[in-house]
């Protein structure tokens, strides 16, 4: 099922708030996706019809050695759900030429980030996840005061051809990547950053998740995000010293990176997650929104 419309950009509430403002608006492929550009470098590509949601203090807080400090957030409420039956919809998404590769260069990506993003390896062979269903990225690029300093990511909603006598299911992944450089020389260092999936239709539960619980970081060491209850899904990211905070509750899942990023791309962060969801057959699709959020610091 995909809903019509036209994208947009609203504020959360709040009198004092992170609020870019709309540039341009650019359909892709054959009309079911969009390119929104935002003032602040902001780039989201999703599907036709979505809303944009930025959150954040339009003020900042001001440490005791002088830094400020900004949280930020962009979320991407995509109108097309998850039915009971989406093959069709795959089907659909695959004939359009979409792809998340696709998506992430749209969105501002290099091609080597774009292929992590798309969970591809370095022979450029999908590895081990179900068709999608639809699919975004939010690509930041600021350049102000830091043209170094970024935090992105993109989500995926897949068809799962899976139910049982009381329910039906779905799955989706989000992540998040980015890195900050040092505040000394007039940069943004990068505190934390995180991915969000969080699941809307009656009666959702998310039954398997992963990451599961806290995890403690090791040098940026591969760790694989998998799921394999309902369905058969894994996929490689890299998993930092400071680690990873998760909250996982009915309808939310959550990677939250903590830390301090200040050397650019080679002191790059990720947070990435995937979570299946449980549906009662009297509910007849399910959404998934997706959310990215970080907080840095700058003399700025």
């Amino acid at each position: 099922m995909l809903l019509t419309g036209t994208a947009q950009a609203v504020p959360a509430v709040g009198e004092k708030i992170w609020s870019p403002i709309l540039i341009s608006a650019e359909p892709l492929y054959d009309g079911s996706a969009v390119r929104l550009r935002y003032t602040e470098g902001i780039t989201v590509v999703s599907s036709a019809g979505a809303k944009v949601i930025f959150d954040g203090p339009g003020a900042s807080i001001t440490t005791a050695d002088g830094r400020r400090v900004y949280d930020r957030a962009v979320q991407v409420i995509d109108p097309h759900g998850l039915g009971r039956s989406s093959t069709a919809d795959a089907a659909a998404y695959s004939a359009a030429g979409r792809s998340v590769y696709a998506d992430a260069i749209a969105a501002g990506f290099s091609p080597t980030e774009a292929r992590r993003q798309a969970h591809w390896d370095d022979s450029s062979i999908a590895m081990n996840e179900p068709p999608i269903v639809s699919s975004g990225c939010v690509y930041s690029e600021t350049s102000y005061p830091d043209p170094d300093f970024e935090w992105s990511g993109c989500y995926k909603l897949y068809d799962v051809d899976a139910s049982d006598l009381n329910a039906w299911y779905g799955a989706g992944s989000g992540s998040a990547h980015g890195w900050g450089t040092g505040v000394l020389g007039g940069g943004k260092e990068l505190q934390k950053g995180y991915s969000q999936v969080t699941w809307s239709g009656s009666g959702a539960e998310i039954v398997e998740a992963s990451p599961s619980a806290n995890q403690s970081g090791n040098n940026c060491a591969s760790f694989a995000i998998g799921l394999s209850h309902i369905i058969s899904l894994s996929y490689q990211v890299p998993l930092c010293d400071d680690g990873w905070d998760v909250t996982w509750n009915q309808t939310l899942h959550k990677v939250e990176w903590h830390g301090a990023s200040t050397g650019g791309q080679n002191d790059s962060r990720s947070a990435s997650g995937a979570s299946t969801v449980r549906l009662p057959w009297s509910t007849p699709i399910v959404y998934m929104n997706y959310r990215i959020g970080w907080t840095y610091a700058c003399f700025c």
